[in-house]
């Protein structure tokens, strides 16, 4: 049997029961960040078995501006997996909501479904990759990965990074909210086909960073070429684990996102972080 709750206390309490408390992404104080509370309700899932204890989840909010059901948070975290049975799966399948669209779901959770109930494999179009480094696999030196390189690529890559270098770039550390800055570069590289032209997708990206800043999750570098700042990356810290939330820089600097790139790495290795993801 499946009953939707939509109590955020409630919500709160399911998802301190079936989360694994793993990664950045089990903590529900730094989803709560990412959950828009003017746009999106609470339609959590759960599973009850016979004798109606709760035994499965599938965190559900309903996205009023887009008319759409989704995962809590939506598409910002990755490698998401659902809390339940595999063998329970068919039952949620036929109780989703219409226009019900699960964002980023781990490709192994999902391969291992599929061996369980092939039949769903229609459903699964589009697989989430992760994009991650663990800095001991490299003794937390970035230059002995990229050592790893081929000789080609290697050398391409150090050029890049000497030339930007050239312009005495200025690295800035900090726990600042610098959301407009990338808003204001991203808009700046694309114009009308930007994202962020559009006035919602540029406030939601100010309130969740607003968010990790007011929590003491966020880290953010700034690069500053001949006195004004160029680029940035706006990262999250949480346990000890790294994610490069939003990055841009400004394009007519050759190679300086690279540079961003690179920094934001080497900072992770500094931090010696288990992981940093993209």
């Amino acid at each position: 049997m499946i009953h939707t709750e939509t109590d955020i206390q409630e919500c709160r309490k399911l998802w301190e029961t079936f989360s694994p408390h793993k990664g950045a992404w089990d903590d529900w104080d730094l989803m709560f960040a990412y959950h828009d509370q003017d746009n999106h309700r609470f339609n959590f899932m759960v599973h009850q078995n016979a004798d109606g204890h709760a035994d499965g989840l599938v965190p559900l909010v309903f996205d009023t501006k887009n008319n759409r059901f989704m995962l809590m948070a939506g598409s910002y975290p990755d490698g998401r997996i659902l809390w339940i049975r595999h063998e329970d799966f068919p039952e949620f399948f036929e109780q989703f909501p219409e226009h019900t669209v699960l964002f980023e779901l781990s490709q192994s959770w999902v391969s291992a479904l599929l061996k369980f109930s092939p039949q769903f494999e229609a459903s699964f179009a589009e697989l989430d990759t992760r994009y991650y480094l663990v800095p001991s696999e490299f003794h937390f030196d970035f230059n002995q990965h990229i050592g790893t390189f081929s000789s080609e690529k290697k050398q391409k890559f150090l050029y890049d990074l000497r030339n930007i270098g050239k312009r005495e770039p200025i690295l800035h550390w900090s726990d600042e909210n610098y959301a407009d800055l990338f808003i204001e570069l991203v808009n700046r590289n694309f114009g009308e086909a930007s994202d962020y032209a559009d006035p919602d997708n540029a406030n939601e990206v100010r309130r969740v960073i607003a968010e990790l800043k007011r929590s003491g999750r966020l880290k953010t570098l700034t690069i500053e070429i001949d006195g004004d700042r160029h680029a940035v990356s706006l990262s999250l810290l949480h346990g000890n684990k790294m994610i490069a939330l939003y990055a841009s820089s400004n394009n007519d600097y050759n190679n300086l996102g690279k540079l961003l790139n690179v920094e934001t790495i080497n900072e992770a290795c500094r931090l010696r972080v288990d992981e940093i993801s993209f």
